[in-house]
């Protein structure tokens, strides 16, 4: 039999029944939980060209998880360069020269990043970009991708809009061939020199009177040229050509491992106005002072049992060749494994001699090249005792400055102040790594600016390099300018008005003047 419940007990169960509904439903459910946090967004950044030689660097940069972004910025590791607005996709921004910070030298080594922030305040960054960039005026390239606009080395004809480059280039016929070349690239002149090009030929500046110029392969010979590429003069296939000198009126003073010549720039067949031969060998490039030719030898001289070095300037009559008088500069009495790197100054004053001592240290000593004896007077000065072997001995800055150049390390030497090191910091231009000097290019006139081209040694075959760096300077006291290296090669000439060129694989650069690399240089 049912029996109705009391009123009271049966409230009572309902709200029972409804706290345990409740309980169930939360016991169902859990505790309640935020909403997922959004994943940040992802910034991808890549350089167009990591090394690069030009006005500016292209970056490409895409940013997804973001409805919208409110800024995307550019930093060199922690250091803000520029922000750029960005929309979608992946978006090509063009970073200046002007927005990169030169705090770490030219060419500047960077490590780019983008950081992206979306309109809902997430933000992230990409990761790091290795970037090499020097800032220079323009690049030339060639519409043949695979074609070079300039040859392996080359010089500067002219400056501004009238700028020419003349370089040596051996093509398919392999004949060795002068070009010259338009600011755009376009080939304007040619003519087959029959002699082979190589990374040592040197084209000489335009004369004045002659209007001819000489191009010449060191082991080979040389051909004169005129301004319109007109072949007038040439050394005989059999000469093998150690190194050459201009004179005034545009003829040539030769030198071979045993003699010096003058020849003519009208001289088709090889043959020379007048020969001189010392009684040992030419040491240094002979070099015309007015009227007569000063040509550095080397000879041996006894005493008692043994020989000694001496170093003598024969001086010889310009036009005849006649010995006019010897001067016996120097007798060397130390171990003499190799004769001893030698030059004249610009004027033909002075003979700057390197001498080779123990550990492999050099010594370099200036005497006046038209007296007997470095003593008294005749002795100038001998700087301090540099460590390196000397390969080269090189006047420049209109005589004021004498480059000492070993494989791997530079000095510059004040041949106004007694042979001084004026190195910044007292301290040796080196090649990086195991790269060693190939070249060298000097400002025009009396500039200071100097420049290295390094390569690697040459290899097992004995040919050599092409140079991967180059290193720049204003003036030996400021030190380095810039410094730059790529993976092809490149090579480098002086205009006219003291503006920079490099060939940088296959293209053609102008440089900013060098003043304004300097005016951000630490």
């Amino acid at each position: 039999m049912n029996l109705a419940l009391p009123r009271l007990f049966a409230s009572r169960a309902l709200q029972a029944s409804l706290a345990l509904s409740a309980l169930a439903a939360f016991a169902a459910c859990g505790d309640p939980k935020p909403p997922p946090v959004p994943d940040p967004p992802v910034v991808e950044l890549s350089v167009i060209e990591p090394n690069s030689a030009a006005p500016s660097l292209m970056l490409r940069v895409s940013v997804s998880g973001c409805d919208t972004v409110s800024q995307l910025s550019i930093y060199d590791q922690d250091t803000f360069l520029q922000t750029f607005p960005y929309t979608s996709g992946a978006m090509e921004f063009e970073l200046l020269a002007k927005d990169i910070k030169y705090t770490k030298g030219i060419a500047v080594r960077l490590a780019l990043n983008a950081r992206a922030t979306c309109s809902d305040g997430r933000s992230n960054v990409s990761q790091p970009q290795a970037t090499t960039f020097l800032p220079v005026t323009k690049v030339i390239k060639d519409p043949d991708p695979n074609a070079q606009v300039v040859t392996d080395f080359f010089v500067a004809d002219g400056s501004g809009t009238n700028i020419s480059f003349i370089g040596c280039g051996n093509p398919t016929t392999g004949v060795g061939t002068l070009y010259r070349v338009g600011a755009t690239g376009e080939v304007l002149a040619q003519v087959e020199m029959g002699i082979p090009c190589s990374p040592y030929t040197v084209i000489t500046p335009l004369n004045s009177v002659s209007n001819k110029r000489w191009v010449w392969t060191p082991g080979v010979g040389a051909v004169a040229v005129s301004s319109n590429f007109v072949i007038s003069g040439r050394t005989a296939t059999t000469y093998k050509l150690k190194d050459l000198s201009v004179m005034t009126n545009g003829d040539a003073i030769v030198r071979d491992v045993v003699s010096v010549s003058r020849m003519k720039h009208t001289s088709m067949g090889g043959s020379f106005d007048w020969t001189y031969k010392p009684p040992l060998q030419p040491i240094a490039t002979p070099q015309q002072k007015a009227e007569v030719v000063l040509v550095p030898y080397a000879n041996y001289k006894e005493v008692g049992t043994s020989d000694v070095l001496q170093v003598v300037v024969a001086t010889l009559d310009a036009a005849t060749g006649v010995l006019v008088q010897e001067r016996k500069i120097y007798d060397y009495a130390g171990a003499i494994e190799v004769l001893p790197v030698t030059s004249l100054s610009p004027d033909g004053d002075t003979v700057y001699m390197a001498f080779g001592l123990a550990n492999n240290h050099s010594r370099v000593i200036a005497c006046a090249a038209n007296a007997d004896g470095c003593e008294g007077n005749a002795f100038k000065w001998q700087s301090i005792d540099l460590p390196a072997p000397l390969q080269f001995l090189l006047p420049y800055a209109g005589g004021s400055r004498l480059a000492a150049i070993g494989l791997k390390r530079v000095w510059f030497l004040d041949t106004n102040n007694q042979g001084a090191v004026v190195n910044k910091d007292g301290k040796s231009l080196d090649t990086s790594g195991s790269l060693q000097v190939l070249q060298v290019q000097l400002g025009r006139n009396t500039s200071p600016s100097f420049i290295l081209l390094n390569g690697a040694p040459p290899d097992n075959t004995g040919l050599p390099t092409l140079p991967k760096e180059i290193v720049a300077i204003d003036s030996a006291e400021r030190g380095e300018l810039f410094r730059y290296e790529v993976a092809s090669t490149l090579s480098c000439t002086i205009d006219d008005a003291e503006r920079l060129w490099m060939r940088v694989g296959n293209r053609l650069v102008q440089a900013l003047p060098l003043s304004e690399y300097r005016a951000v240089r630490p």
